[in-house]
C-alpha cells in the first residue's frame, strides 16, 4: 500500500498535502500516546497478547479509547491482532521494546518536540527560539532534561558501532574531552578502544546529574571525569588530545558555532583533534530530505542543521589545516568531521 500511494504521489494523481498531514499526525500522535501510556511494554509483558479490555484496565483508559488507538497501531504495523488479541509488531520489538536498540526515551522526547513546534511561527517570524536550550532545557536538572539525555544515549547505541569504524585520534593520546556528551556513551567506547585514554565529560549541571545516577547504577571502570561547566563561557582547560562534538553543533547558531570551535582550537595539543558528530544537509538527495525536515525541530532551540561546507569553512576559519569528512552508512545522515591542528 505504502509503495501503490508512493507511486500516486509521484504522479500527483494524489492530494499530497492531505496524506502528508492528518494521517501522518495521527500516527505519529498514535504511537507517542502509546509510548507515553507504556502500552507496549504491557503488550511484551502480557506474553500472548491482551485484548481491549485488558489494555484500558492496565494502562488505565477506556475501552473506546483502547480500541481506536490499536486498531489505528494495527493498522500501521505497529501492532498485530489474532483473534481480539493484539501484540507488539517487530518494529516495536526491534525499535521501542529492545534494551539493545529501544528508543523509548527518545519517543517521550519527541511530545516535548510536538509542542514545541505548534509555536514554530515565533522563530520563522522573528528569527528567535521558542526557548533557549542552554538556559532552560539542560541547565538544572529536571524531568524533561532526564528525558533527554537518556533518548541521547539511546540514540548513540545506533551509531557507536559506526563511530569507531571511522574516528581516529593522534598516535598515543591520553586526554579527551567530551563537551555536551554527559550519558557517556562515545567517551567510555573510545577510552575502551584507545588504551592510556582518560575522558573528561563537560556540560551542563542537569545533564551531569542524570550521569551521575547513570554510572552509579552501571558502574564507571572506564573511571570518566564529569565536570559541571559551559564551553561557550567557562574555561575549558588546554592541552586536550582531542576535543568530541556530538550532537552539538545543530544546538548552536553559526556565530556560536564560530567561537566554540575557536575556542577548541586553542584548547587543543600542537596535534590535536576535534571530532564533530552530526546531521549535515549536502551528502545526498535521500538525507537532505531527512536533514532539513529536523533543522526546523532546532531552529526553534536556535540552533539549525547546517551544510557540510558551513562546517568546513568553521573549521577552516578556527585554524584546522585537514580536514576529514567521513560520512556515515548510506541512508543515514550523519556524519564525522576531524579537524586536525
Amino acid at each position: 500500500m505504502d509503495f501503490l500511494i508512493a507511486i500516486l504521489k509521484k504522479l500527483n494523481l494524489v492530494s499530497v498535502p492531505l496524506l502528508d498531514t492528518q494521517p501522518q499526525i495521527c500516527r505519529t500522535r498514535a504511537l507517542l500516546e502509546a509510548n507515553k501510556l507504556g502500552l507496549f511494554t504491557a503488550l511484551e509483558n502480557s506474553g500472548k497478547g491482551l485484548g481491549s479490555d485488558e489494555v484500558a484496565q492496565r494502562i488505565g483508559i477506556s475501552r473506546e479509547g483502547a480500541d481506536v488507538l490499536l486498531i489505528a497501531l494495527e493498522k500501521s504495523g505497529y501492532l498485530e491482532k489474532r483473534k481480539d488479541r493484539y501484540k507488539n509488531g517487530r518494529w516495536v520489538k526491534r525499535w521501542i521494546i529492545d534494551p539493545r536498540r529501544g528508543i523509548a526515551n527518545f519517543l517521550r522526547l519527541q511530545l516535548h518536540t510536538w509542542n514545541r513546534l505548534s509555536d514554530l511561527e515565533v522563530p520563522l517570524r522573528t528569527g528567535k527560539p521558542v526557548v533557549d536550550f542552554h538556559k532552560h532545557e539542560v541547565s538544572v536538572h529536571s524531568e524533561r532534561q532526564e528525558i533527554y539525555t537518556k533518548a541521547m544515549r539511546e540514540m548513540s547505541r545506533q551509531l557507536i558501532p559506526e563511530f569507531l569504524k571511522k574516528v581516529k585520534l593522534p598516535n598515543d593520546a591520553k586526554r579527551l574531552l567530551d563537551i555536551g556528551g554527559a550519558h557517556g556513551e562515545y567517551s567510555r567506547a573510545l577510552v575502551q578502544k584507545f588504551p592510556g585514554l582518560k575522558a573528561t565529560i563537560l556540560d551542563f549541571a542537569g545533564p551531569i546529574a542524570t550521569a551521575q545516577r547513570i554510572l552509579k547504577q552501571k558502574g564507571n571502570p572506564e573511571a570518566l571525569e564529569l565536570r559541571v561547566g559551559d564551553a561557550l563561557n567557562d574555561n575549558i582547560g588546554t592541552g586536550w588530545d582531542a576535543v568530541l562534538l556530538v550532537n552539538m553543533v545543530h544546538l548552536f547558531n553559526f556565530k556560536q558555532n564560530r567561537k566554540l570551535i575557536s575556542r577548541i582550537h586553542e584548547a587543543l595539543s600542537p596535534q590535536g583533534v576535534i571530532i564533530v558528530v552530526d546531521q549535515f544537509m549536502g551528502i545526498g538527495r535521500l538525507q537532505d530530505k531527512f536533514v532539513s525536515l529536523i533543522s526546523l525541530n532546532y531552529f526553534t532551540l536556535g540552533g539549525k542543521c547546517y551544510h557540510r561546507e558551513e562546517m568546513r569553512h568553521l573549521f577552516k576559519t578556527a585554524g584546522f589545516n585537514r580536514i576529514m569528512v567521513k560520512p556515515f552508512r548510506l541512508i543515514s545522515p550523519t556524519v564525522l568531521f576531524e579537524g586536525w591542528k
